[in-house]
Formats: structure tokens, sequence, C-alpha cells
């Protein structure tokens, strides 16, 4: 049972189906469900319209709906609707003020609400922050979570209208996953590839007097590329173009631009066009994907083209250029959207044809074209003076402690310049927390039903909490959630994705030991099934010796009775023969 208000005020109560509800670290929650329009949910259906709210009971949070997508069943429609939080209309205000120079996070904070319904708690203390450029001149929401959040170091989630802000989300000890227990299985896959354990920046920009250059400059976001630029555009059919599709999806309408494995070989997935990564996660229908929001107002999502979340090789915060490799594509195409819109509310209208997702293949081709134009520009001949490479203020470094306790070698990740920062130590905790010196881990069970699992394992599943899981060496190895799908109003089994620890290091040495006891184990088992296996021949030698001794005596033996039997009968034949003349008078004789 839901309930559904639209935007008159007005309520029902409706039977809805497969009600799902997902979490996200970062992101709103969002909510689906179908239901068919039977005479008890008539009211409900005639109610699915733009920014009705629908509540769940079962968590009393509250959603708006963005998508809904009625198909007639014969007498009935079955609507299939999908909604995010109602904490995402702090979307519905663009902030044009800004704030300048040093800013505390609450009067940040308070010109993000500033007249809507939306409120905040801060349960943490917060130190200010330097703002070069100033704070402002965007949507409320995406100030929030792209600025606000990693700006001031940040976590959050919403209840209704009121945003809590804490350092860091969840509780210790929430959660225990044991193999054959709980679960039936717990899989994960690590990826060393990523690891990094050295990494220098620079902050606080030296300010000097420059002069102007003249002749042309790039625009925002830079230049433009194709994602596999050994095959270029390529060629595409009608099915993986961006627009109507032929019939193949719902209103015909396809969002974006497909690049299929066959017409567009190679597995490096390289950025059409420069940016920020603001997202990285999973959504069903989408699978893991990311999103980079370009200086020139694009959200440009890359998706269903990796099966693992590992082969992502961006994270948000990462600022990437045209032709960096934002993935690996395992999979049979790759899709790219485009829009300037909000990436959440574009979703909802992924088979809606009014403008909100724009044709790739035209601006990636026509982006192209005036990056050749511009360099075809002729520049001035007049001489200029160049500006010289900015110098920085304050320099740092970082080294992890893995270096030395786990003897891992030196890595260098990619140096940070960052012109906000005023002072060393903000610096270095940039530093600390952009090192990469832990492997890439995606943790999945096949099957677990938290609601109805044993009580012995009173289990705490929410976004942000920590818990264990027993991994492949016997250790209990600490995980945070990131991800939460579960199913309010029936007994199917949650989904939950599990988010990277950074490993201790006696973790790594406990690892190598135990590694090492169960290899030396190995070889003794190895050795005593060998030994085994030797004195087992050697027990059948005995008794195929045995046995011939055995075999032989037998036959000799049937040989010296088959003898006498023989010597009887002759005798026997002798005495029919002549028993009167070597008898007695009575005719007999003696044997």
């Amino acid at each position: 049972m839901l309930f559904v208000q639209n935007v008159n005020g007005d309520q029902t109560a409706f039977k809805a189906d497969n009600v799902q509800i997902t979490d996200t670290l970062g992101q709103y929650p969002t909510l689906s469900f179908t239901f068919i329009e039977t005479p008890e949910n008539e009211v409900a259906a005639q109610m699915m319209i733009p920014f009705t709210i629908i509540e769940v009971p079962e968590n009393k949070q509250r959603y708006r709906i963005v998508t809904n997508n009625p198909v007639s069943l014969g007498r009935y429609k079955q609507y299939s609707v999908t909604a995010i939080h109602i904490a995402k209309d702090l979307h519905n205000k663009y902030v044009d003020e800004r704030l300048e120079n040093t800013q505390s996070l609450k009067s940040c904070l308070d010109l993000l609400v500033k007249d809507t319904q939306v409120k905040y708690i801060l349960h943490d203390n917060f130190d200010n922050y330097a703002f070069s450029e100033g704070f402002g001149g965007g949507y409320a929401d995406d100030l929030l979570m792209q600025n606000l959040a990693s700006d001031f170091g940040f976590e959050f989630y919403f209840d209704n209208y009121t945003i809590h802000i804490q350092k860091k989300l969840g509780t210790k000890e929430s959660f225990l996953f044991i193999d054959n227990a709980n679960v039936s299985k717990i899989s994960y896959n690590e990826d060393y590839s990523t690891i990094t354990t050295y990494i220098k920046g620079q902050a606080k920009p030296i300010v000097q007097e420059t002069t102007d250059k003249t002749g042309g400059s790039s625009s925002p976001g830079g230049s433009w590329g194709w994602p596999f630029p050994d095959v270029g555009e390529g060629n595409f059919m009608q099915v993986q173009r961006f627009g109507h599709d032929g019939g193949f999806r719902p209103n015909s309408f396809h969002d974006g631009l497909d690049f299929g494995s066959v017409d567009h070989p190679g597995s490096e997935v390289h950025a059409v066009h420069g940016g920020k990564v603001i997202i990285k996660s999973y959504m069903g229908g989408l699978g893991n994907y990311v999103v980079v929001h370009s200086d020139d107002g694009y959200n440009i999502v890359y998706q269903e083209a990796f099966s693992n979340m590992s082969n992502i090789r961006v994270n948000v915060g990462d600022v990437v250029k045209t032709g960096d490799v934002i993935g690996y594509r395992n999979t049979d195409h790759l899709h790219i959207g485009i829009t300037k819109v909000d990436f959440n509310t574009a979703v909802g209208k992924s088979f809606t044809n009014d403008g909100t997702w724009l044709n790739p293949q035209e601006i990636i081709r026509n982006g192209i074209a005036n990056n050749n134009s511009e360099s075809n520009v002729e520049q001035p001949t007049e001489t200029v003076e160049e500006d010289k490479p900015t110098e920085y203020e304050i320099h740092s470094e970082y080294v992890s402690p893995l270096v030395e306790k786990a003897h891992w070698p030196k890595v260098e990740a990619e140096p940070i310049t960052d012109d906000n920062i005023t002072d060393e130590n903000t610096l270095l905790n940039k530093l600390k927390a952009s090192i990469h010196d832990y492997p890439d881990i995606e943790y999945t069970l096949d099957y677990a039903n938290f609601k109805y699992n044993s009580v012995k394992f009173n289990n705490d599943i929410k976004v942000g909490n920590y818990g264990w899981l027993r991994d492949r060496f016997g250790i209990d190895v600490e995980v945070r959630i990131n991800s939460y799908t579960w199913y309010p109003q029936n007994k199917q089994a949650d989904t939950v994705t599990f988010g990277n620890k950074r490993f201790d290091p006696v973790e790594w040495q406990v690892r190598n030991q135990k590694a090492f006891e169960r290899n030396k184990k190995l070889g003794e088992t190895l050795r005593n099934q060998i030994v085994k296996a030797q004195g087992n021949m050697m027990s059948q030698d005995k008794w195929n010796s045995k046995f011939n001794e055995i075999n032989n005596s037998f036959i000799n033996s049937n040989k010296e009775i088959l003898k006498q039997f023989e010597d009887i009968n002759t005798r026997l034949d002798s005495i029919e023969k002549t028993g009167k003349e070597e008898g007695g008078s009575d005719g007999t004789s003696e044997p």
C-alpha cells in the first residue's frame, strides 16, 4: 500500500506491486513501483501527473514522480512509475547570489535553503573555507552535492525536507555476514591496478602581473573527441542513433548514441569532452555509469559499458580532459548521453523527446569541426608577452604508511593543484584523501535476505554503515555500505553494494602470513597424499605376490590330487581284471 497526493492536496491510498527503494551515498533516494488500474486504483491512476507525491509508509519518506509509463493489458492498464526523493525540490531554486572569500558552512547552507521548504541540521563542527572565486551561481542542490560536500568534507542524508549533515555517516559494527550462515555465498573482486602510494600538491597561487594574450582561446570544457579514437565517428545503425529508433524503445525514442563493440571495437573508453566527474554509481537500466560535468554546462553520461564498477577508472571529483581514459568497456556497447539538464532530472525523461537529451553525434562532430577551425585561425603577428607559469606558495607531499610497513613500492599519483586552499594542513588533508593506497573492491552477496534472516544476526542495513564480511583468507574484513536496494512490501531479497576499505598494514601482513600457512599446509597435504599413494602401490604389489603364491600352491595341490586319483583308477582297473587270481575263495580281494 502506498499513499499519493497531487498538487491540489488530494490524497488517496492504492495497492502497488514491486515497490523498490534505492538509497545511495551522496545521491537522492529513488522509488519505483507498478500498479494496475483496477476500480480500487482508478483514483490513484488519475493522480499520476506532474509533481504528484508518493509516500511510503514503511520509511515515511516522500518522493515526487518523474516518469509514468502506462501500458494497456486489455481491460486495465499497468502503470510503471519512478520517483525521486522530495528533497530534490531543492533543485527548483537557482542561486544567483554569490558569497565571496572565506565563509562558514552555515552561511553557505543558509544561502541554498533560503525561501525553500528545505532545512538542515549540522551534526558536527566544520572549519571555514576560503573560496577564491566565490560560492553561488548554480542550482542549489548541485552546489550542495558537487561543491560544498567536497569543499567542507561532509556526507549527508535526507529525511523528507531535512538535510542531515555529518563528517561521516553510519555506525560501526552494524552487520555481520558469514558464508553459509546468513548468506549463501560471498564473492568479490580486488583490482590492484589503481593503487598509488605517493602524492604531492601545491596551493595558494602567488599573484603575478601578466600581460593579456591576443588571439583565440579554447571554449570552456576544452575540445571534443570520439570515445574510440582509432575508429573515429564510425557507422551506426538506426537503433544505435539518437532520436527515433524505429520502434524499439518506449515512444520510439533513444536518448543517446550507442557505440557497439563490433562497429566501434576497442576496450578503452576515452572522454569525449573535458570536465569534472560528479557521479559514479549504479542504476537499473544504466548499469555502472559515470557522469562528467563540463565548464560549458554539459552533463555527459557513460553507461552500459562496464559490467563491474572497477572497470570505471575515474572517481568523483576527478578532472578529466578530452581523450583521457574513463574506463574499460567489457560489454557489447557503450551508451553516451548528453544533456544540459540536471542528470537525475534528465534520467526521468529518458524516453521523452522534449529537448532534455541532446544529439551526441552532432555535438561531438560539430565540436571536432570547431577544434579544427580554431587551430586553423591565423594568429596575430605582433609580439606579445607570454604569461609566466603560475607559482604557488604552499607545497606538500604525502607517503602512504604501507610503503614502510607493508614494503609497497613508491607509486606516484597525479599531483594536485588547488587555488582555493590557503594553508598547508588543509592541503595535506586533501592529499591524504586523494591518494589511492588500497585496491578497488567490489563485494557481492549471491543471496541475502536482510529482513527475514536469523535473529542471531541483527543486521542494521543503512547506507554509510560499517560491518564485517569473512574473506577467503578467513579474516573478518570491515566494509561499508555504499548503496542499498530494498523491497519494503514483500520478502524479495534486498541487494547491497559495499565500497572500498583502506586496509591497515597489519591486515596485509596477516594476509601474507595466512597465505604462507595455507601454502605450507597445502604442501604437507600434497606430500601426505603422495606418500599414501606410494604406500597403496606397495601394498598392491605385496597382495599381487601373495595371490600368485596362493594360486600356484593351489594349482600344485590340484596336480597332486589328480595324480593320486589317476593311481587309484589304475589300481581299480587292474583289480577288476585279475580279481579272482589275486583274491580269496569268496571272490573278494583285499585292497
